[in-house]
């Protein structure tokens, strides 16, 4: 008993009372954009870097970083850093580690490694050498390995780079692109987390439609809703966190419940409509699944449609975010270049003073598309390389 007081009182002093660095992994691309969010959700000197995003705050502060970040993969916790150039002095320096602050005894433990330009290179070794020193510290409290794959275990990353160690403990679980909406993602899908970068980069909020012209599973407008309503992105799933010996789950359901009671009816904004078609049955049938599942059936409009021949739906201030297929996606016997050739002639007739979002996967497409942008962003997409190009309607500033 006294043991547990004592462990209590440096879990409070060590881990809850003090702030912390974390780093936020995004899709490269994307850096600056989920930047600027996390900095209006309270992030403390967010910084982009290559790959994400290094931000300061406390527990809680990563707590609503994971349930109402849209843009973000996952969010690292800085734990400890060392210079080390002899697999012994790594185990050394983990061992000397409090873990019993940071992870739950008996849980399942994933160890993962990374190492660039350092004499210590093999991550299999360096596995192995962390989950030694893990279990000399917490002695009886021993983590049996996760399963490849395991998605609910404690995971602590190693990154080598220059013989400099950084160790961080995951704090997500499961990569944040996995609302729990989507059940039928469809060929080469659009992460969750990518669509809702696009939507901010493309400045949304400005707009009073948003088209999405080829649906598919209907990210693209489930993310463009879920921004407009302000519902968080992580609300119907749960966090590595919960399993942290630090985490206080009545303080957690406190937090998050004054997120969501302003929420619990969501509409969208007074004006703001959002249009989802596609021409194939099974994608409308997929999208409204989806818009279901994420509590927006009265948000998205979603209706079966041919972009090419429907005339434009609504007048005003309109965006329209479209991600043609390509790829695996594009369509048997059509060419993926007079497709996009046939969009850019589409936009410019029947919507001239409109802003768009489109992704366009290599520069033949962009060339045929044929239509000015004033951002491109380049992502990865299903192992092709793609480029969104956002143009701002003129009455966007």
């Amino acid at each position: 008993m006294g043991e547990d007081r004592a462990r209590t009182r440096r879990i409070r002093q060590h881990v809850t009372a003090r702030e912390h660095r974390f780093f936020a992994v995004v899709q490269p691309g994307f850096e600056r954009i989920a930047q600027d969010e996390l900095a209006s959700l309270g992030a403390r000197d967010a910084e982009a870097v290559e790959g994400g995003v290094e931000f300061s705050g406390r527990l809680e502060d990563c707590y609503r970083m994971n349930l109402c970040a849209r843009t973000i993969v996952r969010v690292l916790m800085r734990l400890t850093g060392f210079r080390a150039e002899r697999f012994e002095r790594v185990r050394e320096k983990v061992a000397a580690f409090p873990w019993e602050l940071y992870l739950a005894p008996g849980e399942p433990l994933a160890v993962r490694a990374s190492a660039r330009k350092s004499r210590l290179h093999h991550t299999g070794r360096l596995e192995e050498e962390v989950r030694g020193g893990i279990a000399e510290r917490m002695g009886e409290g021993v983590m049996p390995d996760a399963a490849r794959g395991d998605e609910g275990a404690q995971t602590v990353f190693l990154r080598f780079e220059r013989d400099r160690c950084q160790v961080s403990l995951d704090a997500s679980g499961a990569l944040l692109h996995k609302r729990g909406y989507r059940h039928d993602a469809g060929e080469a899908p659009l992460r969750e987390t990518t669509a809702a970068a696009i939507v901010l980069a493309a400045r949304a909020d400005a707009y009073d439609g948003i088209i999405d012209p080829m649906c598919g599973s209907g990210t693209l407008a489930v993310e463009a809703a879920l921004i407009a309503t302000g519902l968080p992105p992580g609300a119907a799933r749960g966090f590595a966190f919960e399993a942290w010996p630090a985490f206080r789950p009545a303080a957690y359901r406190h937090m998050k419940g004054k997120i969501l009671e302003p929420l619990m009816s969501p509409a969208l904004p007074r004006g703001r409509s959002i249009l989802a078609f596609d021409a194939s049955d099974a994608a409308v049938v997929a999208a409204r699944a989806n818009r279901d599942a994420a509590g927006l059936t009265g948000c998205i409009d979603i209706t079966r449609g041919d972009f090419f021949s429907l005339p434009r739906p609504f007048e005003g201030k309109t965006l329209v975010a479209i991600n043609p297929p390509y790829g695996k996606r594009s369509m048997a016997g059509a060419s993926v270049k007079s497709l996009y050739r046939r969009i850019g002639a589409v936009l410019r007739e029947r919507y001239a003073d409109a802003g768009y979002a489109i992704i366009v996967p290599g520069l033949e497409c962009e060339k045929a598309l044929g239509l000015p942008y004033d951002r491109k962003i380049l992502f990865m997409n299903g192992g092709i390389r793609v480029a969104a190009l956002i143009r701002d309607a003129h009455y966007v500033t």
